[in-house]
């Protein structure tokens, strides 16, 4: 499924994901960072509330992703997520190193704050 991308914010791209968080489709999101981060839109959030599970090879994409927009001072955040997705990235050990929220509302006011 093709991710959808909404700016809600003009310092937050929204990605919402439209189904489970596979490889296939953590590239797809990948690419379009990639694309942002060129344009210097260094702040992003994945709504996946509407994803099942992912799959671990997803989580590393999401991880390299990460580290690339912090080296640029950025971040990317998750909301909505399921509680089985919540605990994978919990048994994995990302739960520590990329932030969750339970809204999109929260998650947008984070990056205010931060």
């Amino acid at each position: 499924m093709k991710p959808r991308v909404i700016r809600k914010d003009s310092s937050v791209n929204v990605f919402v994901c439209n189904g489970d968080l596979d490889a296939p489709h953590m590239t797809r999101i990948s690419h379009k960072v990639s694309r942002l981060m060129h344009r210097r839109h260094i702040n992003v959030l994945l709504d996946l509330r509407k994803a099942r599970f992912v799959d671990l090879a997803s989580l590393g994409i999401l991880v390299d992703r990460l580290r690339k927009i912090r080296q640029r001072e950025g971040d990317i955040r998750l909301c909505n997520l399921r509680p089985r997705v919540s605990e994978t990235l919990r048994l994995v050990g990302l739960n520590g190193l990329i932030q969750s929220f339970g809204t999109r509302e929260e998650a947008l006011e984070s990056f205010h704050f931060a």
